[in-house]
């Protein structure tokens, strides 16, 4: 696939999933990928003011997962107090 291919892959993906992980080989384009995702959909809002409201200023975060429990990116339900902690994500 082309390059430009795998950016459309990854808005489609993004615009039905929560969150989502690019893996691949050292250099194989990921973090480019993400990037120029990024910065089409913040042009497309703040130089062209586009009408589609799906796009817009865009910011990215990347954390290592492993540094996270699934309860604080999620969010989590504790049954001893019987309340709702949101996540990062929520």
């Amino acid at each position: 696939h082309s390059y430009v291919t795998k950016v459309i892959q990854l808005y489609d993906t993004m615009n039905v999933r929560f969150g989502v992980m690019l893996v691949g080989p050292t250099g194989g384009g990921k973090s480019e990928c993400y990037r120029t995702l990024q910065g089409a959909l913040t042009r497309l809002r703040q130089q062209v003011n586009h009408p589609d409201q799906n796009y817009q200023e865009t910011h990215t975060f990347t954390f290592n997962p492993k540094c996270i429990k699934m309860g604080e990116l999620y969010g989590e339900y504790n049954l001893l107090t019987n309340e709702w902690s949101d996540g990062l994500g929520s």
